[in-house]
Formats: C-alpha cells, structure tokens, sequence
C-alpha cells in the first residue's frame, strides 16, 4: 500500500488584512494635525503682527472701560487719599510697529492711565493697600505684591480684572509716590488719516 507524506509548510501564513476603518481614522488624525497646525501657525502670525486690528470705536471703548476701572479703584481706596491728580493717558515703547505689518489707516496706542496721589501718612497709603488687596480677593482676583524701593517701605500690589485691566496700586520707580495705574493693553485699530495738502509745485 502506497505511503502519502505531508508536503512541508510553503510560507508563513499571511498577514491579515487591516480594516477598513483603520486607514479612515488614520486620515482623519493626519488631518486633524494639520488643521491644529495652520490654525496655531495663524495665531502665531497675528500676535506677531500684534493683534487683530480692531475699528476707532473699538479702541475708543476699550480706553474708556480701562479708565473706568482705574477710576472706579481709585475711588473705592481706604483711606481715601488726600489728593488725586485726574487721568493722564500713558503711552508705552514696545506699543509701536516694529516690523511694518500696520497698513495704511491703521496704528497703534496703549489703552493706560495713570493718576497720581498723596496720603496722610505711610501707614494710610499701607492701609488702603490692605484694604484692596481684601477687596480684590473678595472679587475672586488673583493678587500680585509689587515690591517698591528698597528701603522706602512702600508696598504695591496689582491685578488683572475681570475685563483684562490690569490695575495697579504701586510706589512710582522715580518718584517713590503713590500711583495708580490701569492697563487695558495696545490695541492695533484704524483710524481716519488726516488729508495732506496737496504739492501744487510752489
């Protein structure tokens, strides 16, 4: 009676093909990574650029709530202090453009102001900062301790509010007196050039 032999294996079996949905997800992934990519490289260029440019009313609302806030803390110090200057407009060195993305009709300006004040005493300046430093944290604000001049005694405290001014109660670099300050941020916005005569050759 013939004998029969097993014929040996040929080859490993072979890989089994991958569903369907694994290449869709696959895509899908690479596609999601390239839409996170342009989009963080679009917001990368726009802050470089310095912000979006917002309209004259825009920047013209944005100063007026930063002066608000500032006013509004000014009045609300305990003790009140024995002088306060009014608001004057603060400009800021790095609020300029640097690298010419501001086209025509548009600028730039830092929406800050600053009041000066007296006070009785060091002790009522270092009451009125206890005082809203209490009022900030009741609000759910986080506040910051600003050391003033070494040896001068002069405490500061700031924050940022629920609008993003940052509102400061600070011993001035200079002068060592008390300022308040409130910071609503450069804003790059339009605004209407004004008209230049024109060259009749005069």
């Amino acid at each position: 009676m013939p004998t029969t032999t097993a014929s040996a294996p040929t080859g490993a079996a072979p890989a089994p093909r991958r569903p369907f949905m694994y290449g869709y997800r696959a895509m899908t992934l690479i596609g999601a990574s390239l839409v996170g990519l342009l989009a963080y490289g679009a917001a990368a260029c726009q802050s470089m650029e310095g912000g979006p440019v917002r309209s004259a009313a825009e920047y013209a609302e944005r100063a007026a709530q930063t002066e608000r806030a500032g006013d509004g803390t000014l009045n609300a110090l305990t003790p009140a202090p024995v002088r306060m200057s009014i608001a004057e407009k603060q400009g800021n060195a790095s609020c300029v453009d640097d690298f010419g993305f501001d086209g025509p009709g548009v600028t730039r300006d830092e929406a800050a102001y600053e009041w000066s004040m007296d006070f009785a005493s060091r002790a009522a300046y270092r009451s009125a900062v206890d005082h809203l430093r209490a009022t900030w944290t009741a609000r759910g604000l986080k506040v910051k301790d600003i050391a003033g001049r070494p040896g001068a005694g002069m405490p500061g405290i700031t924050t940022t509010d629920e609008h993003g001014v940052r509102l400061s109660l600070v011993p001035d670099s200079y002068s060592g007196e008390p300022v308040m300050r409130a910071d609503g941020g450069c804003v790059r916005h339009e605004y209407a050039p004004a008209h230049e005569e024109e060259d009749i050759g005069y």
